[in-house]
């Protein structure tokens, strides 16, 4: 089925890494993270640009604005894959730039970097593990773009196990909030088997949803978005209508022994 294959190509940023490097000496980290903010206005004084063009059609030389993109998807990758203490830094000013948006774990265990200034597509995942600090970069596809949203950090005895929420968009027809489940091991995430249905395990659950969700006079639109409660360990899906759009209703997965597991459907509490 063909929304299958799109789910499955949207899954691929998540599943297809680049290999963890050696980490460089430590560095300030408050003059590293100027030195983006000014690469970032570099890009931002360059004339006849509006912040919604495609830098890639431009002609490349050392004062266009796609040379200075490129250097700062260069540099800001450089820095979170050769520097474990970026983990703990919180680089307000990247943030309130809204040069990136930093999703960060409750026990600061994992992080994922998303680069999408001036339509970058760069993601990074970030995990502490075995005393070490680990990354994995990956790259949306053209036409394509994703946004981590939270990562619910979920004990099941006695292991935790790292839940990141998506919102992947594939222009100009498909959009699906996700979310998949994650093990530590050292350098290594694995996927887990966390989530039970009535049918099988699964290591992720996806909500494909319309763009019908954007107009005008939609109340259940992108307010609706995938949740957990950590006092009744419920994780809570969001039910779409035939038509895509967003309804007051989830599917509810309730923590039993070793996995989280449908039990109904209902409001959100």
């Amino acid at each position: 089925m063909k929304m299958n294959r799109i789910f499955k190509y949207l899954l691929f940023p998540l599943a297809v890494f680049s290999n963890s490097g050696a980490f460089a000496q430590s560095k300030d980290l408050v003059n590293e993270e100027n030195k983006l903010i000014g690469i970032h206005n570099q890009i931002n004084s360059r004339p006849n640009l509006s912040v919604g063009s495609r830098y890639d059609t431009l002609a490349f030389n050392h004062d266009s604005i796609e040379y200075f993109v490129a250097a700062l998807d260069r540099e800001f990758t450089s820095l979170i894959t050769g520097n474990p203490k970026t983990i703990d830094y919180p680089f307000d000013k990247l943030v309130d730039s809204h040069i990136c948006k930093i999703t960060t774990s409750v026990d600061g265990n994992m992080r994922v970097y998303n680069l999408d200034s001036w339509l970058l597509l760069t993601e990074i995942y970030q995990w502490k593990g075995s005393g070490k600090v680990f990354t994995k970069v990956s790259r949306y596809q053209k036409d394509s773009t994703g946004l981590c949203r939270e990562i619910f950090a979920v004990p099941v005895k006695g292991k935790r196990y790292y839940l990141p929420v998506t919102s992947t968009i594939i222009w100009p027809s498909h959009a699906m909030q996700s979310v998949a489940a994650w093990r530590i091991n050292g350098s290594n995430l694995e996927a887990v088997t966390l989530f039970k249905n009535r049918v099988e395990k699964l290591n992720h659950i996806d909500v494909p949803f319309s763009f019908y969700n954007f107009a005008p006079k939609i109340k259940d639109s992108l307010l609706s978005f995938i949740s957990y409660d950590d006092v009744q360990k419920k994780i809570y899906i969001p039910c779409v209508n035939d038509k895509g759009v967003f309804t007051q209703r989830y599917f509810i997965y309730e923590l039993k022994n070793d996995c989280l597991e449908f039990t109904n459907t209902g409001l959100h509490h």
